[in-house]
C-alpha cells in the first residue's frame, strides 16, 4: 500500500459524476503542495455509495490510498449543523500530520453537504476548492494556491469510464502511431469527396465480399463498368499508394487481418483519429486555451448492468468525454427510421452519458445521412459531420464542436 503520511490528502464529496473528483486527484500541478494526493477520503450519502466504490477502484489503481465514509443525512437533509458534526467526525480520523496537508474538494455532493464541508474547513483555516467544470480549472474558496489554475489532463479514458462504473474490455483500445501514407489517403479521400462518395459504396461492397485464403484476401472480379469509371479507378489508386492493396488481373488483393479492417472502413476511422490528434498537437504547441487529453479508438465498453457497446473514437478535453462514430456506408433515405443508422444513433445516445453530465457525441459519415436521421440526431443532441463539405472541412467542424473555456 502507498504511504499516505508524506503527501497531501483530499476530502472529496461524491455525486453522480466522477470527473470533478477524479481529475484533481490525478493532477500533477507544478509548484503546488496539494496535488496529486497520496490519500483520498470519499464522503457520500447512501444513494451514492456505488459511485464512491467505482471512484475508489479507479484511484486505487493509481496507488492512491482511498477510504469511503458514508454521511448520515439525518432526519432533515438540510440541517447544516448536523452535517457539520458528521463531517467533523471524519475530519478527526486524520492524523495531526494529515490535518496539516488536507484539502477539500467541494465540487460534489448536495448543496447542504458542500456548505457543511466548506464550513468545517474554513473553521479550521484549511484550504478548499471547487472545480469549474465548464472551464476545467480549480477555483479556491479558502486558502490554497490563490489564483484559479488549469487542471492537467492526466486521466486516461479508462479512468473516466471506470470512475462511472463502466469497464473497458478486450480487445484493448488502440492509441495509434499514425502512418504517413495512410493519413495521406484520408486527406485525399476527403479532398475528393464529391467524386469519390458516389463510388465508395462499390468499393465497400467488394471489400466486404472479399474471400480469404491463407491470409490473402481477393475481392472481385471488379466489373468492366467500374474499371472504365475514372473516379473509381482514381480512388483505387489512392488506396494502392498505401501499399496495402494491389491489382491482380481484375481482382483487388490485400493481405492480413489489419489490411482487411483498414480496407473495410478502418481508413476513415484512422483519418478522423488523425485529424483530432493533429489538432491536439497544434493546440499544445500554440498553448491554446483548450488542450486535448487522451485519445483512443476501438473502445469496447461494458456497463454496470452488463450491456456492451463499441465506440470508434473517444477523447478527453476540457472536463468532457467526446465520442465519435465513423461510417463510410450508404444510408438509404427511403429506409425505415428504425434501420441501421437509427441503431447507430441510439448507441451514441447511450454512450454519451458515460461521462455524465459532460459527454458529447458526433457521427462522422463519409456520405450524406437521410433527413430523418439528421432530425433524430438533432433531437438526441448528437452532432453530425456527413458528406461534402463537412468531411473536407473536418478540422473546422472539430474546432467548433469542442467546448472552449468561457473565461471573463
Amino acid at each position: 500500500m502507498t504511504d499516505s503520511s508524506t503527501g497531501p490528502v483530499h476530502i472529496c464529496l461524491v455525486s453522480d459524476t466522477s470527473l470533478p473528483n477524479l481529475n484533481p486527484a490525478l493532477a500533477d500541478i507544478g509548484n503546488s503542495d496539494f496535488f496529486p494526493p497520496k490519500r483520498v477520503l470519499l464522503l457520500c450519502d447512501h444513494r451514492h455509495l456505488d459511485q464512491a466504490r467505482y471512484l475508489k477502484e479507479t484511484l486505487t489503481g493509481h496507488e492512491i490510498v482511498v477510504d469511503i465514509h458514508t454521511i448520515d443525512e439525518g432526519v432533515d437533509p438540510v440541517d447544516i449543523s448536523y452535517l457539520i458534526g458528521q463531517i467533523s467526525i471524519v475530519f478527526e480520523t486524520l492524523s495531526p500530520q494529515e490535518k496539516r496537508s488536507v484539502v477539500l474538494n467541494a465540487s460534489g455532493g448536495g448543496k447542504a453537504l458542500s456548505m457543511a464541508a466548506v464550513a468545517v474547513f474554513m473553521r479550521n483555516h484549511l484550504p478548499a476548492f471547487l472545480v469549474d467544470t465548464r472551464n476545467d480549472r480549480i477555483v479556491w474558496l479558502n486558502g490554497g494556491d490563490g489564483a484559479p489554475s488549469d487542471i492537467p489532463d492526466n486521466a486516461l479514458l479508462e479512468d473516466v469510464l471506470s470512475g462511472n462504473g463502466f469497464k473497458v474490455i478486450a480487445p484493448k483500445p488502440v492509441r495509434h502511431a499514425l502512418d504517413k501514407q495512410q493519413m495521406q489517403l484520408g486527406a485525399k479521400m476527403a479532398g475528393n469527396i464529391k467524386k469519390f462518395s458516389p463510388v465508395i459504396g462499390a468499393l465497400n461492397g467488394y471489400m466486404s465480399r472479399a474471400k480469404e485464403s491463407k491470409g490473402l484476401y481477393r475481392a472481385g472480379p471488379v466489373s468492366h463498368k467500374l474499371t472504365k469509371n475514372p473516379d473509381f479507378m482514381k480512388m483505387v489508386d489512392c488506396f494502392r499508394e498505401t501499399g496495402l492493396v494491389e491489382w491482380k488481373k481484375q481482382h483487388l488483393v490485400f493481405r492480413g487481418n489489419e489490411a482487411a479492417r483498414f480496407m473495410r472502413g478502418g481508413w476513415f476511422e484512422l483519418y478522423g483519429y488523425g485529424v483530432i490528434n493533429q489538432l491536439k498537437d497544434d493546440w499544445a504547441e500554440q498553448n491554446y486555451p483548450v488542450q486535448i487529453g487522451d485519445i483512443a479508438s476501438g473502445l469496447n465498453i461494458e456497463s454496470p448492468t452488463g450491456s456492451r457497446n463499441e465506440i470508434d473514437i473517444a477523447f478527453l478535453c476540457n472536463n468532457r468525454l467526446y465520442l465519435v462514430e465513423c461510417k463510410t456506408g450508404y444510408f438509404n433515405p427511403k429506409s425505415h427510421p428504425s434501420g441501421p443508422s437509427s441503431s447507430m444513433l441510439y448507441k451514441l445516445d447511450w454512450l454519451k452519458d458515460l461521462g455524465a453530465p459532460a459527454g458529447k457525441a458526433a457521427i462522422f459519415s463519409y456520405r450524406a445521412l437521410p433527413d430523418h436521421d439528421l432530425d433524430r440526431a438533432r433531437q438526441m443532441k448528437i452532432d453530425v459531420a456527413a458528406g461534402w463539405p463537412d468531411i473536407m472541412n473536418l478540422r473546422a467542424f472539430l474546432e467548433n464542436w469542442i467546448e472552449v473555456p468561457q473565461t471573463s
